[in-house]
């Protein structure tokens, strides 16, 4: 069985500041879950690990996955040091005590055997990364984006989930219009619609779909 991918982000205005995180999680049948958060006071350490507290806490307990951050931070604190600080009393090799140890000991409860952590170079152009980072960063500014929890999509193979539309999506006047031409998607903004995107697979369609309350068009 497919691995649940799972992609996690923190952001911070100020460092220490307000500050968000979010969680985007692809399941093997298509479906999507999208978490965030956000706090008034903290800092963009607190946030990335609070991404990954939230993001194991929704994983069904002993499920294979494979949970992905751009922080450094992160996945050696769980892969290299966690072992080390709770053997020296949650203390440092400098004998400084662990700094946000209560977001790292319940990370540590969470953190079940079957879950791989990887690191995924931050503005990448990866797609689940960039999500996370758009979700985390609009709840730390205080303008929280739409979050998808979606069903799989309907008759969908995983490669026909993740096939290369390459189209664009407009939302004009409550009704859904596909535009295969960037100009002609550019054009559309006349009409003022109430949402534009560009779709770059069938999962990324239902996405934005389920954020709009539309129905996924019966030819895809």
């Amino acid at each position: 069985m497919r691995d649940i991918l799972v992609y996690t982000d923190g952001a911070c205005l100020g460092n220490p500041g307000p500050g968000g995180w979010g969680v985007r999680i692809l399941y093997p049948d298509g479906a999507v879950r999208e978490l965030g958060g956000r706090e008034a006071s903290t800092t963009n350490n607190r946030m990335e690990l609070q991404g990954a507290l939230a993001a194991l806490q929704a994983i069904e307990p002993g499920a294979a996955a494979t949970v992905y951050s751009d922080s450094q931070y992160v996945i050696n604190g769980l892969t290299k040091w966690l072992a080390g600080w709770k053997r020296k009393g949650w203390v440092t090799a400098n004998r400084a005590p662990v700094k946000n140890r209560d977001l790292w000991m319940q990370l540590d409860a969470e953190n079940p055997g079957r879950v791989k952590w990887r690191h995924v170079r931050g503005h990448s152009g990866d797609p689940g990364n960039d999500r996370a980072d758009e979700i985390a960063s609009g709840f730390a500014a205080g303008r929280p984006p739409g979050l998808v929890d979606g069903p799989p999509v309907p008759d969908a193979t995983p490669a026909a989930v993740s096939h290369q539309l390459a189209q664009y999506v407009s939302l004009v006047d409550g009704a859904l219009i596909l535009d295969t031409d960037p100009e002609a998607h550019r054009r559309r903004r006349r009409s003022k619609p109430q949402a534009q995107a560009r779709v770059r697979t069938l999962r990324e369609l239902a996405d934005f779909c389920v954020r709009h309350g539309l129905e996924l068009p019966p030819d895809r």
